[in-house]
């Protein structure tokens, strides 16, 4: 250690204690600079870069709508029986759609074919029938059969096997139109408890479910009669989950009709084990299209509408025919309860708040973050596109982006945020643009009509010309030397 002394030392001495201290000094730091600067390979110093400033999100909320909504493949439908010749009049379909209806069932009897081939003048009559659908803005539940009477007879399985063959090529030309199907073919009303040609069996089940799994488009579900047909079908009791749903499986095609809803404990057979074929239904028609009719009950007490709608709520029920049993839907009727059925049956998606970056350049990244969730009974069953569309204001030129979200996710009583990014594309024009969801029909024939888009449930959206759902949201693109280049995947395309 130095002990420097100014008055003890001569000016020589001290420069020189001066420059030793010095250099003592320097070879420290550098000392320190290579302990806490190097690793232990001798690599160069790592300079931790500066935190970036995220991007500054705004932010608005959505009001919910408290209307009814008549959005496609859920709701009350009518039951329409039909024959092998006489037309679906447009008359009949109209009726149903102006009373608030996106579904009909039509149901077709071929007693004069049970030992026969359908002739073509029949799968053309279907076609046209389909086409009707479509031109009123409808979807079919489809059902086909041989008797509407118990005593009645049914067909051979060759006999049924052989007309599905048959009616594969319109299953697949009007799958746009077909929201559903039901097994049939099986005994009186084809509901596969009376059978003429002792069909009512397991073997004959699963014959009958296989090949409409064959013949229908892998998109479609079929529904049976009870929770036991689908059961035994797969060879286990295990209901659906995300990860099990929404694939081209048996089990994420199946689901369920219930033609004695609210009849007795049972629902006249539907249920065997009431308490666990309940639980297996409530999981499994989160996924899976649930619905029916009521018919006669089988005690003299009959079920309310607050027992109803909650049973239909906990079942997660899409669709129920208003037109049967009428005096127990007239019980319902007490307290609201059918009007409330009519607004809650199926999805009833809606946005209640939306982020997104107000500040954007061409070429850069929008970021939109949007928390939906669904007030309905059951979530969607058929898949349909989430569309982002950029609407200029002015032009009304129109950029669209597909986001990936999968709306069959969002289930009732839940709400979900999906985070979005989106590439804008460096030719966009500069402006503001108004930010809308599209929810069109998954089928490029019925996509730009917008009677089959999907109205969401918030206050003040809905475009019934286009179809489009305004999300209150402007957005600005300009031209900016801090903006960095978009690397989202999704990137907006002009829309033709």
């Amino acid at each position: 250690m130095l002990h420097l002394s100014s008055c003890a030392l001569g000016g020589a001495q001290i420069k020189n204690n001066m420059k030793t201290l010095h250099n003592i000094l320097l070879g420290a730091l550098a000392l320190m600079a290579v302990a806490c600067g190097s690793d232990s390979k001798g690599s160069d110093p790592v300079v931790e870069p500066r935190p970036t400033t995220p991007t500054a999100l705004k932010t608005v909320h959505l009001g919910l709508s408290n209307a009814e909504i008549a959005n496609p493949e859920r709701g009350f439908y009518n039951l329409l029986e039909t024959n092998s010749t006489d037309p679906v009049t447009l008359q009949a379909l109209k009726k149903i759609r102006n009373d608030g209806k996106t579904l009909v069932q039509l149901v077709y009897y071929l007693p004069e074919y049970r030992t026969s081939d359908l002739p073509e003048s029949f799968t053309t009559k279907v076609e046209a029938d389909l086409d009707r659908v479509r031109e009123v803005g409808m979807k079919a539940i489809l059902r086909f059969a041989y008797t509407s009477d118990q005593n009645g007879s049914d067909a051979p399985m060759s006999t049924i096997l052989r007309h599905l063959d048959q009616i594969k090529p319109i299953l697949h030309h009007k799958v746009g139109v077909i929201a559903c199907v039901q097994a049939g073919f099986i005994g009186a009303w084809g509901e596969w408890y009376y059978s003429s040609n002792h069909l009512n069996n397991t073997t004959a089940y699963n014959q009958v479910i296989s090949k409409w799994l064959e013949v229908l488009p892998e998109e479609r579900c079929v529904q049976v009669r009870t929770p036991k047909y689908k059961q035994d079908f797969v060879g286990n009791s295990n209901a659906l989950t995300l990860e099990t749903a929404f694939k081209n499986t048996p089990i994420a095609r199946i689901g369920h009709h219930n033609d004695a809803f609210m009849t007795d404990d049972t629902n006249m057979g539907t249920y065997q084990d009431v308490d666990k074929d309940k639980r297996y239904v409530a999981q499994d028609a989160l996924y899976v299209p649930l619905g029916g009719e009521t018919t006669k009950p089988s005690g003299a007490k009959m079920a309310s509408g607050k027992e109803a709608l909650a049973e239909i709520q906990t079942l997660h029920w899409s669709f129920l025919n208003d037109g049967y049993y009428k005096p127990l839907l007239d019980n319902w009727k007490t307290g609201g309860y059918l009007n409330q059925m009519k607004k809650l049956l199926g999805y009833r998606l809606y946005v209640s708040k939306a982020e997104f970056s107000e500040q954007n350049a061409p070429g850069s990244d929008l970021v939109l973050n949007l928390t939906m969730g669904n007030a309905g009974t059951a979530s969607m069953y058929n898949a349909r596109p989430a569309v982002i569309v950029l609407v200029q204001e002015g032009t009304n030129s129109e950029y669209e982006a597909v986001s990936g979200i999968d709306l069959r996710t969002i289930q009732p009583e839940k709400t979900t945020t999906f985070k979005l990014t989106f590439k804008l594309p460096s030719t966009i024009a500069e402006g503001k643009y108004k930010v809308m969801m599209w929810l069109p029909d998954g089928n490029n024939e019925l996509k730009n009509l917008p009677a089959y888009a999907v109205q969401l449930a918030n206050n003040n959206v809905w475009n019934s010309a286009t179809g489009y759902n305004n999300l209150g949201i402007s957005i600005n693109i300009a031209q900016s030397k801090d903006a960095k280049a978009g690397t989202s995947s999704i990137t907006f395309v002009k829309k033709k």
